[in-house]
């Protein structure tokens, strides 16, 4: 009995004992899926394969098609970014080794649509670990035309698939500098977007505006979600039944947001060329809507792409909002503050013998006008006559009346908007200026290379545009809008941007500028044309009016350079548009162009106004 017993208890403990064995087991399995699945799911590797990645791979190979940001439209409802293109999306399938044979025939007849060799298709997809689109000879996804994209299409192949890509910069981007690009800035998404990145919703390497409309507009450009292809796969790259190609994208019809402009796509097309063609290495022209000071057109030079930005160039700086030595053109304000003030009268005759006689101060005419009236000065665009209107107002009035014609303060579209209580629409709008800060406003040398446009006299060729559009209006100082309203993916309004005043800051009982010097400067404008600096406009189709000047610069060699520029209305008795034309930093005694340039810009807005 004593030995059944015993027996019998000693194989209770040997099964205790294999039941331990047992459990300690599965807890040291359970332990280890555990730190493989979640504690170091991204570190573990099998065979130099990530587990979390292979999952992923197991579940779908996709691509993004579209980014899911905003698009810029002109006045018209014309796109000037976002284009769709038809394009073939190669997925990196593992075939059955059965069909082989016949997919080596239809790929060679892909390859044959293609117009490519066979063993490059081949390549291509053998060499790709996540689906890619077949590139073009830039690198960028090649376009198919429509008879490619059909045959492409018809021959059936699982991994070879025809997609719409959305290519947001065209080959030939429009207003490139004016829409700027967008890029990755880690810095900017934690400065600016704190919420946004907190929430998940930015990362680091998000693409955001970087400079120009896609900057200053980027709370209202960003998207909701990209629109995606995938194929889902087994572990093995084979196609999973039933799932094939699923297109993933937002449900929500309200989205993404399109930015309305206010530009004229056929005419800033037609602007960019004729500034490609005349000659200018750097400069800018603006067209504004005399009526509202509305942006029609806006170009700089030299030409920029935003898919390629060099951080050392400044190729992407938009000119035409970069403040410039003005020359002549500022006699403009000189003598508006003089008629203003009283100091002169329209009939006056002056002398000029080619010297002020102080100051080394010299005329551009050698030997100078001799006698003329302010009116004949002005057209001729005496430094000599200038300069004594100036001595009679004293630095303050001159500096008082630049700002007052919006020449030495940003003037671009600022206002309330959901985005903020002073939006900015225009993304580095440089200030104008008369006087530096540390320039004596009663130094009379000072005073007299002011008045002409030159020492420290800045201003942008908006303003520049700007201010024949404020004597146009009376006096009234207008502020600039490039965008008109924001609208929702499906057409609803969604904000709009009503024009204004740009604010200068007068007095309850002040006015800019009186409407009889308005008028009387448009007059002289005209003059300018009929017997001045600008009778090469005279054979324009329009009858046209403006002013001529030329700025004596230092160029970065440190040599002495200038800028050239003509600024004007047309047509002359019937104004509709506002054009400010630069051609900055050339060297000393080349040609103007930009007296040209104007007039076969203004010729253009002729053209389209039949």
């Amino acid at each position: 009995m004593n030995g059944s017993h015993e027996h019998a208890h000693l194989k209770k403990n040997r099964i205790f004992v294999i039941l331990i064995f047992i459990v300690c087991i599965l807890l040291i399995w359970n332990i280890r899926l555990f730190w493989i699945q979640i504690a170091a799911s991204g570190r573990w590797t099998s065979r130099h394969i990530n587990l979390v990645e292979n999952s992923v791979v197991q579940r779908e190979q996709g691509i993004v098609l579209d980014s899911g940001r905003g698009d810029f439209v002109d006045r018209h409802g014309e796109p000037l970014t976002g284009t769709t293109l038809q394009t073939l999306t190669i997925f990196p399938i593992r075939s059955e080794p059965e069909r082989d044979g016949e997919r080596e025939r239809m790929l060679g007849e892909a390859a044959r649509i293609l117009s490519v060799p066979l063993v490059s298709l081949r390549s291509f997809q053998q060499a790709a670990a996540a689906p890619r689109m077949w590139p073009g000879p830039d690198g960028k996804p090649l376009p198919l035309r429509e008879e490619q994209a059909r045959q492409l299409e018809a021959l059936g192949l699982e991994d070879l698939r025809v997609t719409a890509y959305r290519q947001r910069y065209a080959e030939h981007q429009l207003a490139a500098q004016l829409i700027g690009y967008i890029g990755q800035n880690p810095e900017r998404v934690t400065r600016q977007f704190t919420d946004q990145f907190h929430k998940g919703e930015l990362q680091l390497t998000s693409r955001i505006g970087n400079a120009g409309l896609e900057k200053s507009f980027e709370p209202w450009l960003r998207g909701i979600g990209a629109i995606s292809v995938s194929l889902f796969t087994d572990a093995g790259k084979r196609p999973l039944p039933g799932l094939d190609i699923r297109t993933i994208k937002p449900s929500n019809p309200y989205y993404p947001l399109k930015i309305v402009t206010t530009l004229d796509r056929g005419l800033q097309a037609q602007v960019e060329t004729k500034l490609m063609q005349s000659g200018i290495r750097e400069g800018a022209v603006v067209v504004l809507d005399t009526a509202t000071a509305d942006v029609i057109a806006m170009a700089s030079a030299p030409s920029f792409h935003p898919d390629h930005v060099d951080p050392g160039s400044s190729d992407w700086n938009n000119h035409a909002l970069q403040a410039e030595a003005p020359g002549s053109i500022f006699k403009t304000v000189t003598a508006v503050a003089a008629l203003e003030e009283q100091v002169v009268k329209p009939g006056e005759v002056f002398h000029c013998d080619g010297e002020l006689g102080r100051f080394g101060f010299r005329c551009w005419k050698h030997g100078g006008h001799g006698d003329l009236t302010i009116e004949e000065a002005y057209a001729q665009s005496c430094n000599v006559v200038f300069a004594h209107l100036a001595e009679r107002l004293g630095g303050e009035k001159l500096e008082q009346y630049a700002r007052r014609l919006g020449v030495t303060a940003p003037v671009g579209w600022t206002g309330g908007t959901s985005a903020g209580a002073s939006f900015h629409q225009w993304d580095g709008e440089q200030p104008g200026q008369t006087y530096a800060p540390a320039t004596d406003r009663t130094d009379p040398g000072a005073l007299v290379q002011t008045a002409i446009g030159q020492r420290d006299v800045q201003m942008t060729p908006l303003q520049a545009a700007n201010l024949v559009v404020t004597l146009l209006h009376e006096g009234n100082v207008l502020s600039p809008r490039v965008v008109q309203e924001v609208r929702f993916g499906n057409g609803r309004l969604y904000e709009r941007f009503d024009s204004h005043d740009a604010g200068m800051g007068l007095g309850a009982d002040e006015v800019s500028v009186h409407s009889k010097t308005a008028e009387t400067l448009l007059h002289w404008m005209s003059g300018v044309v009929e017997r001045g600096t600008g009778k090469a406009l005279q054979a324009a189709v329009w009858p046209l009016a403006g002013k001529s000047g030329t700025a004596q610069i230092r160029l970065e060699t440190g040599r002495e350079g200038e800028n050239h520029w003509f600024i004007g209305y047309g047509p002359a008795d019937a104004p509709k548009y506002a054009v400010a034309v630069l051609s900055r930093h050339v060297s000393t005694g080349e040609a103007n162009r930009s007296v040209r340039l104007f007039r076969d810009v203004m010729d253009l807005l002729a053209a389209s106004d039949r």
